[in-house]
């Protein structure tokens, strides 16, 4: 029996079948809501089309046609797929729920997100393809996704942030049987640690100079490079008293993400910290694309 196809997704049918599975988890939306357009839009022109060249069987959720629960469903296949699509953009709770499921297996995953999202700090050190909604964007992610998938296939080991908190919890049970070894061990890595941002960071104010009241932190996406995020830190430690840096990357040759933490002897809130980040860019002649701050 051949395969069913439904919008381009394969369907499981009683035949065996020897391709790969590839199980899709993306924000839907309501009907011809821009969430579903541009979710549906990613899956047809890219997702489905470079899986199935590579010899995947492709299926999503909001696709599946067979009967049963459907969150039974999907959390048999987030847990038995060989490879996960993990479409991160507007950060969808479901999708991240079901990121979670696929982590604590510990198995193949490759996350995706329109530009401008700006992940949570628990993933955000996972590598993401960040693409372009619009019709050039569908032309450079396709080999993006097919690198990634080739790779994510090849990893034996992936790892993710439940696997670095089991890990952990597994050292924290053989320190048991020598405690002071492990301890001593562990002061020495937050030492060196601390050795080294002390000597990359370009901000001479610490937080652990003077305890501020208020604390908050903030998520920046700029345009420019990692130099000009750099420049950007050091107006904004001019500005406010109280400015740690936490992290700073690339997402494309134009476009660099910055964490930081911002400290006040007053009340902060989204709105104040938004003023601090454009007056920030102003200063270092740099344009912020979007901010988050909690």
């Amino acid at each position: 029996m051949s395969d069913q196809r439904n919008n381009g997704v394969a369907m499981r049918d009683s035949s065996s079948d020897e391709r790969k599975t590839c199980f899709v988890i993306t924000p839907i939306g309501s009907d011809h809501s821009p969430t579903r357009r541009g979710a549906e839009g990613i899956l047809d022109a890219v997702i489905v089309p470079v899986l199935q060249d590579l010899q995947f069987r492709v299926e999503v959720a909001h696709r599946i046609s067979a009967p049963g629960s459907i969150t039974n469903q999907v959390i048999e296949r987030l847990l038995e797929a060989d490879l996960v699509i993990a479409n991160l953009t507007e950060l969808n709770p479901n999708v991240m729920y079901e990121l979670a499921v696929r982590h604590a297996k510990r198995l193949p995953v490759v996350s995706v997100a329109e530009s401008g999202t700006l992940l949570p700090f628990d993933v955000s050190d996972e590598r993401t393809i960040f693409y372009e909604d619009d019709m050039a964007g569908v032309t450079e992610l396709a080999p993006k996704l097919r690198s990634a998938v080739q790779a994510a296939m090849q990893d034996t080991e992936p790892d993710n942030p439940i696997y670095r908190a089991a890990e952990a919890k597994v050292m924290r049970d053989v320190a048991q049987n020598d405690f002071q070894r492990y301890t001593l061990d562990i002061l020495n890595k937050v030492r060196d640690s601390i050795a080294e941002l002390e000597s990359r960071s370009p901000i001479s104010t610490s937080l652990s100079d003077r305890r501020p009241k208020e604390v908050m932190y903030a998520q920046v996406e700029l345009s420019g490079n990692e130099d000009l995020a750099r420049e950007f830190i050091e107006a904004l430690s001019s500005i406010v008293p109280y400015v740690e840096k936490t992290r700073i990357w690339s997402h494309r040759d134009d476009v660099t993400s910055v964490e930081v933490i911002i400290g006040s002897d007053h009340r902060l809130g989204s709105a104040s910290v938004g003023d601090l980040l454009r007056q920030a860019s102003e200063h270092a002649s740099v344009d912020v694309n979007h901010f988050k701050a909690y």
